[in-house]
């Protein structure tokens, strides 16, 4: 081992130490170890000054390093969450408008991803057009386009046109100059930058004018049969112009189109500096706002309605309908029946219920009433789904009273009945029997007390008090203070004693017993003694010519009256002549 201290080794150094050989062994130095003696004085420099040099060199490495590391863990994520938070807590703070702007294009397809996907329509073709030519009403549309003057292809438009967007607007929002226009195959177009400028303008106003709080903006125009909607965004406006009644889908479409327009065009829209050339690719986006619905597109729609699932539904309703209308229909049927017996008279219902779909019903029923099973058939129902019970009984119901009693009776054409309070009354004529029968039938009809023959006439004892009256008519005259007939009076004597044989033929019928008394009258001249004796002698000599004439079982009776009975009153010759004569008294006594 080499001592430092020694005289050979500080000799050696002194040597080393003079200026010229210094030099020399710095060159060599130099040429020995000159790069690895930079390399070292650069990791010192490193060392030394870290805050300078360090960043730049990590910038170089560091999205490599944080995506190597990031697919490996989360840890980077992690590390770098609490920044990013205080970042855009302090970022939103101070300038909101600047993250609004920056969320503007994803923020609508964001939300509209939890709701259902816009109505996405169609252009439709005009061939609809030779659909409706020769139609009826295709003829009406014809005539109304020669008295408007429009095209027959117009009015069958804006006849089937639910709505139709016409024209787009997309519109620098900052200098209000037009960056791309489209427009419907056959609409009106008017200058398009023109438009535009009305719009910016017109928003301008109203957001100077009208607009209370910051931000408002104009949304929706009238003009005449067209709409304007105007959607905004952060540097440009979207402007559509529809004719009808639009559905709020499309507006949800134009939302839609003006964020994706912000996504993809977001630098040329905030360097615009009044070149729109850029903005011709937006086009195929604005065209696709260019919607329309027509009457049969809709109806096409109604039809999709018919899912398998509705189907089933709108059967089970229908089945459910009809079994509803079924049941209320027979329980309808039903409540009627009831109805019907109970205002029927001779029916008394003492109980009706329903059991399982089948009908029961029990009752009382007089013969004489409506039969319960042909109001079933008339209220159209089943009599095999109704069980029925019905005990007879007779109903003092004056109807059926007035029924039997002329079932029972049987009374001539000529009689009519009437019940009231328990009396049958008869009207007309009959015979005596049938009269006498019926007094005795009526007791033992129910619900008859009383049978009053007032207005009853009997036939029978009519046409024996005819012939009585015609009988006690007749007048036998004789000649003046003598016994013997006058002339003529044979004749009159054979009638009277045919009169009296019909009499004793007709009484027992009657329920009579004919009584004849032959009398004998004179006129007031002579005596009364001579008178009474004469007017004897008269009614005998009528007696025994009677009797040869008339049957064994007649019995004659003969009496003189004299003057006391004349037959008129006398004060003429005629009075007198008559006065001399017969007359004959019938009395009709009651059989016992």
């Amino acid at each position: 081992m080499i001592d430092p201290s020694s005289p050979d080794v500080l000799e050696e150094t002194k040597k080393n130490n003079h200026p010229a050989r210094q030099d020399g062994m710095a060159e060599l130095r130099r040429l020995l170890i000159g790069p690895e003696q930079q390399e070292i004085n650069d990791l010192r420099e490193r060392i030394e000054h870290q805050e300078t040099l360090l960043p730049e060199d990590v910038s170089r490495v560091l999205p490599e390093a944080v995506k190597l590391r990031t697919s490996r863990d989360k840890k980077v994520t992690e590390a770098l969450l609490p920044t990013v938070e205080e970042a855009i807590d302090i970022s939103v703070r101070k300038n909101p408008q600047t993250l609004i702007d920056a969320l503007f294009p994803v923020m609508g397809p964001a939300i509209r991803k939890a709701i259902a996907e816009a109505l996405t329509g169609m252009t439709q073709s005009m061939n609809k057009t030779l659909e409706h030519s020769l139609s009826p009403q295709g003829l009406k549309w014809r005539l109304e386009a020669w008295r408007t003057g429009r095209s027959f292809a117009e009015v069958v438009m804006l006849h089937n046109l639910l709505y139709r967007v016409e024209q787009v607007f997309l519109i620098h929002k900052e200098t209000g100059l037009m960056l791309q226009h489209v427009v419907a195959g056959d609409a009106a177009v008017q200058d398009a930058d023109m438009v535009s400028g009305m719009l910016t303008a017109i928003q301008d106003f109203v957001q100077d004018s009208f607009s209370g709080e910051k931000g408002g903006t104009l949304e929706t125009m009238q003009v005449g049969e067209l709409a304007v909607w105007i959607e905004q965004g952060p540097r440009a406006v979207l402007a559509a112009v529809i004719r009808g009644n639009a559905p709020q889908e499309l507006r949800a479409t134009l939302q839609k189109t003006q964020e994706q327009i912000h996504l993809e065009f977001a630098r040329e829209l905030e360097s615009f500096e009044g070149d729109a050339a850029p903005f011709e690719a937006t086009r195929p986006l604005l065209e696709a706002c260019l919607q329309s619905q027509y009457e049969h597109d809709r109806q096409g729609q109604k039809k999709k309605l018919f899912t398998p699932l509705r189907v089933v539904l709108a059967i089970l309703l229908i089945v459910f309908l009809v079994w509803g209308f079924f049941y209320a229909r027979s329980r309808w049927r039903w409540g009627n029946y009831l109805a019907r017996l109970k205002a029927e008279p001779g029916i008394v219902i003492t109980n009706a219920e329903r059991q399982w779909g089948n009908y029961a019903i029990a009752g009382l029923r007089d013969p004489m009433s409506a039969d319960p099973l042909t109001l079933l058939r008339e209220e159209k129902i089943d009599p095999s789904d109704v069980e029925s019970h019905w005990e007879p009984y007779h109903s003092l119901t004056p109807e059926f009273v007035l029924h039997r009693a002329q079932a029972l009776l049987n009374p001539p054409p000529s009689v009519t009945f009437k019940v009231e309070n328990n009396t049958l009354y008869a009207t007309g004529s009959a015979p005596h029997q049938w009269i006498v029968e019926t007094r005795r039938l009526v007791r033992v009809i129910p619900g008859l007390d009383r049978f009053d023959e007032s207005n009853l006439i009997d036939t029978n004892l009519s046409e024996a008090l005819q012939v009585k009256t015609r009988i006690e008519s007749r007048v036998i005259r004789f000649v003046l203070d003598t016994t013997v007939l006058a002339s003529g009076q044979s004749g009159e004597l054979e009638s009277l004693s045919k009169d009296i044989k019909e009499l004793y033929n007709l009484a027992p019928a009657a329920g009579k017993r004919a009584q004849v008394e032959i009398i004998g009258h004179t006129d007031q001249l002579g005596t009364e003694e001579t008178n009474l004796q004469l007017s004897g002698e008269r009614a005998e000599v009528v007696r025994i010519v009677l009797s040869q004439m008339l049957p064994d079982s007649v019995q004659l009776d003969a009496v003189g009256v004299g003057t006391r009975n004349p037959v008129r009153e006398e004060r003429t010759d005629e009075d007198k002549e008559t006065n001399r004569s017969v007359t004959v008294k019938i009395t009709l006594a009651d059989v016992p």
